[in-house]
C-alpha cells in the first residue's frame, strides 16, 4: 500500500492463476464440437496451451484444440492459408464481420500454410502473421504443425478444403458453417449467427 493506504504498489498482490481452457474432444462430428467438462484432472490452470491474442503461433494438436475451444463468447474459426487465393480474397469480408461484431464474439484463424509449403514452423508463422497484418486482419491465427488428417478430425471438418468458416456457440455447437469462400452475402448471416439472431 502507498503511504496513505489507498493504492496498491506493484508486487503487493499475489499473481492470479489464468483461467483453465476447455479441451475439445477428439471424436468430433461435422455438426458439433463438444467441449470436455473441466475436472480436477483437466483443470490445470497454470499449464497447457491457450488461444493466442495476436500474431500467429505454431501449435500441435493440443494447441489447436485450445484455439478452437469457445470461451464465454461465440467463436468464429476461419481456416485459411496465405497460398490460397480464395482465402486471401475473403479476408476483407472477415475484417468487416469482425468490425460488425465488436466484442460480441471472438475470432481465430487456423492456418494450413504448412500443408502445402513445408518449412520451419516459427518462420512460416511469422510470415502468416505479417501477411495477416498487412491485410488488415486484427485477430490472431494458429499455424497447425500436425497432419491434415489430425486437423480434420479435431475440427470436425467433413470437407478437406480452404477456406472454411465456422461460428461456434459457447457450448461448442456449430451455429453456422461456410464451406468455401465467404461472399458479400455471407457477412450478415455470419454476424447474425454469432449474435444469435435468426435470419430469414
Amino acid at each position: 500500500m502507498s503511504k496513505d493506504g489507498l493504492f496498491e504498489q506493484p508486487g503487493e498482490r499475489p499473481p492470479t492463476a489464468p483461467m483453465a481452457s476447455v479441451r475439445v474432444a477428439e471424436t468430433l462430428g461435422p455438426q458439433t464440437l463438444r467441449p470436455e467438462p473441466v475436472t480436477p484432472e483437466t483443470n490445470k490452470a497454470s499449464e497447457g496451451p491457450v488461444r493466442p491474442i495476436e500474431g500467429c503461433v505454431p501449435v500441435d494438436i493440443a494447441g489447436l484444440r485450445a484455439a478452437i475451444s469457445p470461451g464465454d463468447r461465440p467463436l468464429i474459426v476461419n481456416h485459411w492459408a496465405t497460398w490460397c487465393d480464395p482465402c486471401v480474397d475473403e479476408l476483407p469480408r472477415l475484417v468487416r464481420a469482425a468490425a460488425g461484431l465488436g466484442n460480441t464474439a471472438e475470432f481465430i484463424g487456423v492456418s494450413w500454410d504448412l500443408f502445402d509449403h513445408p518449412g520451419k514452423p516459427e518462420k512460416i508463422a511469422a510470415k502468416v502473421a505479417s501477411f495477416a497484418a498487412s491485410s488488415g486482419v486484427g485477430f490472431a491465427s494458429v499455424l497447425f504443425t500436425g497432419t491434415p488428417a489430425e486437423l480434420f478430425a479435431a475440427c470436425g471438418l467433413d470437407v478437406e478444403l480452404v477456406p472454411q468458416t465456422l461460428v461456434l456457440a459457447t457450448d461448442g455447437r456449430v451455429l453456422w458453417h461456410k464451406k468455401g469462400i465467404l461472399t458479400d452475402d455471407d457477412v450478415f448471416p455470419l454476424i447474425a449467427a454469432a449474435k444469435g439472431t435468426p435470419t430469414r
